[in-house]
């Protein structure tokens, strides 16, 4: 990835277009210190970029040579990303109605995905890229407004370990009824334990690899979600919550079901 402005650069540009007389002002304009800029200059020089005329620093030849170099470079990378900015002009939703193209949608996150109607008003709204009936996906654009959802609950069942008896340990009609009160969107096993457990309680899951991810994804995405593991795996899965939370502006909420002792 190319550096944007990568300060060799900024300084070379700012004596390139003005006039400079000592290495402060220079410090102050591009917001390092006067020090940085001195080891950069030093650097520059030898390399034959910049020299210093009747007291004034100029750049050589060569030194808006590579300025042009570097600009050429930093074009062709933002057009190279503009093009994928474009393709981001329209999203995709599932149509909760008949709809038309041109016709302005109200957008909705349910079931953990992004529906658009033409009946039911919410705070978010779009338009209609094509025609789509019931059902079908859309592509929307030019999308206005707060898709408002509340996040899910993620429910951690910590089970046994292998060690200490893993699923044989369990009160399995126990477990399924805990299991089936929470009425769970989506249910995911994290290791071997959990799945024996969960299909002796005759409950089918939803996701196995990649649980906790999956897990956490699922509950921004305002679904009620189970997770069942071993009770090391469930004190790592509370761990990324806990980094999640510590650094989000909206946290996970969860509750610990311990069925390991």
């Amino acid at each position: 990835m190319v550096e944007l402005l990568p300060k060799k650069f900024m300084i070379l540009l700012e004596i390139s277009t003005g006039e400079y007389h000592n290495l402060g002002q220079i410090a102050e304009k591009i917001g390092i210190t006067k020090q940085g800029v001195h080891e950069y200059m030093k650097k520059m020089r030898e390399e034959g970029l910049i020299e210093i005329i009747e007291g004034k620093y100029r750049v050589t030849v060569k030194g808006v040579e590579a300025i042009f170099s570097y600009l050429d470079k930093l074009d062709r990378y933002l057009g190279e990303k503009k093009k994928k900015l474009n393709i981001m002009e329209y999203s995709v939703a599932i149509a909760g109605d008949d709809i038309k193209k041109g016709e302005r949608v109200y957008l909705a996150m349910e079931n953990g995905y992004l529906h658009a109607y033409k009946s039911k008003k919410t705070p978010a709204s779009a338009t209609a890229a094509e025609n789509a009936r019931k059902g079908e996906d859309i592509a929307i654009k030019n999308i206005r407004g707060i898709i408002e959802y509340p996040f899910g609950k993620l429910h951690l069942f910590s089970l046994p370990t292998i060690k200490e008896g893993g699923s044989k340990r369990l009160e399995i009609k126990k477990l399924k009824k805990a299991i089936e009160k929470i009425k769970a969107d989506r249910i995911g096993v994290s290791d071997v334990v959990a799945k024996v457990a969960i299909e002796k309680a005759g409950i089918k899951y939803d996701f196995e690899f990649c649980p906790i991810q999956t897990a956490l994804e699922a509950v921004q995405k305002g679904l009620t979600v189970i997770l069942l593991g071993e009770e090391k795996e469930i004190r790592y899965a509370i761990s990324k919550i806990e980094e999640y939370n510590a650094n989000a502006l909206k946290e996970i909420e969860y509750k610990l079901h311990d069925f390991s002792s």
